[in-house]
């Protein structure tokens, strides 16, 4: 890390592109997204969906980075800014729907590192910032000013005008994430300032985050009797379909005689398994730890759960794999998994399947 000033370049130098690579695109409309529509239309349907026809939901990954490439960064620069300006940029990312798909699997820490490695950039009127056809180099969020924003569709016709960027907009992303050409021209039309982001930052930050992300989810899977005996390559689909959910204290997470469809992981609070009997309701789990699991049994048989589970204290975040998503993703498992059920000690006293 350092503190200094910010490249010298001007905005909209053009850098080489890194080995190219598809991986899935962001869900929600940014500047960006509505430009390249056309001319990307047909690659971000295959973005949507990975190698087994399965569209993939927790995160947004940015290109691939080779070993070399990973072992030699030596982290995000940072940019002195003022408190108000760190603020902004915090602000901007948190009630953005196209940077929370951006950026929204992140922790808070790696959010704050983004902040801290964007540096502000004037920009003068008529001054173009990206220009269509050529390598990415920066991502974008505007401070203040106007910028518009052109596609050229054709040779022989002016440029459409799609968009114009506003303070709290962005734009930039893909042509960084996907190793793809500018697909527009944006210039000033009122003098503002950006925050920019370096394309080395990006990624890194994207992928690291990432990678770190997927062997989290796919440790707290191995953890799962039922799926002991799945190759890492299958662990590793199964964490892609991950789902976080968040529960409020006191509300239900499954209810005792329901439909059980889904796998439960805590990530992170406090749940508690009860059972309504001739007694009354009675408590009988507490699922304090990260990685406990709940309602694994109600993957492969057509069972009603057997407990309510509730969040308790403050609430709590539970990771979630759907029964659906397992056979997608995975295949004809069931049999392989059934006879793991058969040898499962703790199955007759699963209170929370």
């Amino acid at each position: 890390m350092f503190y200094g000033s910010p490249p010298a370049e001007e905005v909209g130098n053009s850098a080489h592109s890194a080995d190219g690579g598809f991986y899935p695109p962001p869900l929600g409309e940014t500047a960006e997204n509505v430009l390249a529509a056309d001319a990307m239309e047909d690659a971000k349907m295959q973005q949507f969906i990975n190698g087994n026809g399965v569209r993939r939901r927790h995160s947004v990954s940015a290109a691939p980075v080779d070993v070399d490439r990973l072992m030699g960064w030596m982290g995000p620069p940072v940019y002195e800014k003022t408190e108000a300006q760190r603020q902004f940029i915090m602000e901007t990312i948190a009630r953005s729907p196209q940077l929370e798909v951006l950026f929204g699997h992140l922790a808070p820490q790696a959010i704050d590192q983004i902040a801290s490695a964007m540096f502000l950039r004037e920009v003068a009127f008529g001054q173009t910032v990206i220009r269509q056809g050529e390598d990415g180099d920066y991502f974008y969020i505007v401070h203040n000013g106007v910028f518009e924003i052109f596609v050229q569709r054709s040779a022989d016709r002016p440029p459409d005008k799609v968009l114009e960027a506003t303070p709290g907009s962005s734009f930039g992303e893909l042509a960084l994430m996907y190793n793809v050409p500018r697909a527009a021209t944006v210039t000033c039309s009122s003098p503002g300032h950006l925050w920019c982001l370096e394309r080395e930052t990006f990624q890194m930050m994207l992928v690291t985050a990432a990678n770190a992300e997927q062997r989290e989810y796919e440790g707290l899977l191995s953890q799962i009797d039922v799926l002991r005996d799945m190759t890492k390559y299958e662990l590793g689909v199964l964490s892609d379909l991950l789902k976080v959910e968040l529960f409020d204290g006191g509300e239900e997470i499954t209810r005792q005689g329901g439909t059980g469809d889904k796998v439960f992981i805590l990530y992170d609070g406090e749940a508690r398994a009860y059972i309504n009997g001739d007694g009354g309701e009675v408590e009988v789990k507490v699922y304090s730890l990260q990685g406990e699991f709940f309602g694994e049994i109600a993957l492969l048989l057509d069972e009603p759960r057997r407990a309510t589970v509730r969040a308790c204290g403050s609430g709590c975040s539970v990771l979630t794999l759907s029964r659906e998503d397992l056979d997608l993703a995975v295949g004809p498992i069931r049999e392989r998994l059934m006879q793991n059920i058969e040898q499962y000690a703790s199955y007759s006293q699963s209170f929370g399947g």
